[in-house]
C-alpha cells in the first residue's frame, strides 16, 4: 500500500480530498447546528414546508441547468496543462453559455409549474409567493462554470471555502432567528440568501483566478461548441445523467412530502443529514478523482488503478463513520433535533447502505467521461432511478419513511450494478496497446 502514495495522482487526490474533507467538516458542524435549531424552532411539519420550498428550487436548478463544470474539466485540464489555453477557454466560453442559458431557462420554468404542483409536493397556499421567490435564485445556482474553471485550474483550496462561508453566515442568522422566536417566514429569508451567498462567492473566486492567470480575457457565453469535438453531446448526456441523478436529493423529499406528508420530510431530512455527513468523505474525494482520472490515458493501467485505490481507501473511510452513525444514530437524532424526531431512527438504519454503495460507486462515471462515454452513467442512472421511483409509491404505502428509505437504497444498489457491468465490458474492450510499457513507467 505504501507505493500508492509515491503516485503523484494519489498525492493530488489526497491533497485536495484534505482540503475540501476540512472546509465540509467545519461546515457539517454549523449545518447540524442549523437544522438542529430550525427543527427545535419550527417542529417537524415547520420544517417541513422550510425544506420543501428550497428543495423545490433545488430540484428544478437540478433538473434543469448543464453539468457544464464537466465541459471544462473534461475540454480544457489536458490541454490547459500541457501550455494550450484556447481548448480551455473555448470550454469555459461554451460551460457559461450554457449556465445562462438554463439558468433562466430553469427559473422560468419552475416559476410556471409551481402553481400546478405545489399541491401535490405538499406546500400550502400561503408559501407558494414566498416558494415563487425563492425561485428567482435558480440562475445562480447554476454556477457549474465556477465550479469548474477552479477544479480545472487545481484550486480546489478557493472551493473548499464555499461550503463554510455559506454554513457560518446561516447558522449566525439562524441562532438570531431561534432567539427571537421568528416565523417561517424569516427562516426562509436566511435560507435565501445565505445561498445566493455562496454562490456569489464561488463566481467571484473563479473570475480573480481567471484574471489572476491571464485567462479572463476573450471570455464570454457562448452556445456554440466549436473547437470542443462533440462538445454538445457531451454537455447533453451529462446534463440527463445528473438531472435523473437529482431524484436522489431534493426530488427524493419531495416526492415523500406528496407522498406522505410534509412532517415526513422533515424526519427523511434529518435522518438523510446524518447519512450525508458519513458520505461527505467520498463526496470529497469524487471531486478530486475526477480531474485526475480525466489527465491520463485510459488505454493505461493507470488510472483504473488509481480508481480501485481510490475505491478502497473511500471504503476504509465510510465504513468508520458507519460504525459510528450505528453506535450513535438514535442518540444523535435525540440530542441533535429533539425527541419529536426519535421516529426517524429506523429509517436512519436503512439509510445506512447508502454511504456503503456511494463508496463503490464514486469514482465509476469519472471513469467512463475519461473514456469518452459518458453515457454510461447515464444509463445506470436510469435504471437506479426508474427502480426508486417506481418502488417508492408502493413502498412508502406500506411501510411508511422506511419503506421510501428501501427504495431508495434499491435504487442506488440498481444504479451501482448497472455503471459496474458497464465499466467491465469498457475495460474488456479497450485498446491494449499502450498497456504495458506506460502502466510500468507510472506505477514503479
Amino acid at each position: 500500500m505504501r507505493r500508492w502514495f509515491d503516485d503523484s495522482s494519489m498525492q493530488s487526490i489526497l491533497r485536495n480530498t484534505s482540503l475540501l474533507g476540512l472546509s465540509k467538516a467545519a461546515a457539517a458542524v454549523a449545518s447540524l447546528a442549523v437544522l438542529a435549531l430550525a427543527a427545535r424552532d419550527l417542529g417537524p411539519t415547520g420544517v417541513g414546508f422550510l425544506l420543501l420550498v428550497h428543495s423545490y428550487a433545488m430540484a428544478a436548478s437540478s433538473l434543469t441547468h448543464f453539468q457544464s463544470w464537466q465541459v471544462i474539466v473534461r475540454y480544457g485540464s489536458r490541454p490547459l496543462e500541457e501550455g494550450d489555453p484556447e481548448p480551455f477557454r473555448r470550454a469555459v466560453s461554451f460551460a457559461l453559455g450554457l449556465d445562462l442559458l438554463t439558468g433562466i431557462g430553469g427559473m422560468l420554468l419552475a416559476m410556471a409549474l409551481l402553481p400546478f404542483l405545489a399541491g401535490w409536493f405538499g406546500i400550502p397556499s400561503e408559501l407558494r409567493t414566498p416558494a415563487l421567490l425563492y425561485c428567482l435564485l435558480i440562475p445562480t445556482m447554476a454556477s457549474g462554470a465556477a465550479n469548474g474553471v477552479l477544479r480545472a485550474l487545481d484550486r480546489f483550496d478557493l472551493i473548499a471555502w464555499q461550503s463554510p462561508i455559506d454554513a457560518y453566515v446561516r447558522l449566525v442568522l439562524v441562532v438570531g432567528a431561534y432567539l427571537l422566536k421568528a416565523d417561517l417566514i424569516v427562516y426562509l429569508m436566511i435560507w435565501a440568501a445565505t445561498d445566493l451567498l455562496g454562490d456569489l462567492y464561488l463566481w467571484s473566486a473563479a473570475i480573480r483566478e481567471l484574471r489572476r492567470r491571464g485567462l479572463l480575457k476573450g471570455l464570454r457565453p457562448r452556445l456554440g461548441a466549436h473547437g470542443l469535438d462533440g462538445g454538445w453531446r457531451f454537455a447533453f448526456t451529462v446534463n440527463l445523467t445528473a438531472s435523473v441523478n437529482s431524484a436522489w436529493g431534493p426530488v427524493a423529499r419531495l416526492l415523500v412530502g406528496g407522498l406522505l406528508s410534509p412532517g415526513a420530510t422533515g424526519l427523511y431530512r434529518v435522518a438523510s443529514s446524518l447519512i450525508d455527513a458519513v458520505q461527505s468523505p467520498i463526496d470529497l474525494m469524487a471531486k478530486a478523482v475526477h480531474p485526475e482520472l480525466m489527465r491520463h490515458d485510459p488505454a493505461s493501467d493507470h488510472p483504473w488503478r488509481l480508481m480501485l485505490r481510490t475505491m478502497a481507501l473511500g471504503t476504509i473511510v465510510a465504513l468508520v463513520a458507519w460504525v459510528v452513525i450505528g453506535l450513535l444514530g438514535e442518540r444523535l437524532l435525540t440530542l441533535l433535533f429533539g425527541p419529536e424526531f426519535t421516529p426517524a431512527a429506523p429509517l436512519l438504519t436503512v439509510l445506512m447502505l447508502l454511504p456503503v454503495i456511494a463508496t463503490l460507486a464514486f469514482p465509476l462515471p469519472a471513469m467512463f467521461y475519461s473514456l469518452g462515454r459518458p453515457g454510461g452513467p447515464l444509463v445506470a442512472n436510469i435504471i437506479g432511478a426508474v427502480v426508486f421511483v417506481g418502488t417508492l409509491p408502493f413502498l412508502a404505502a406500506g411501510h411508511g419513511l422506511v419503506g421510501a428509505g428501501v427504495a431508495m437504497v434499491l435504487g442506488r444498489l440498481s444504479s451501482l450494478l448497472a455503471m459496474g457491468i458497464l465499466l467491465t465490458l469498457l475495460y474488456r474492450s479497450r485498446p491494449q496497446a499502450k498497456v504495458g510499457v506506460e502502466a510500468e513507467g507510472q506505477l514503479g
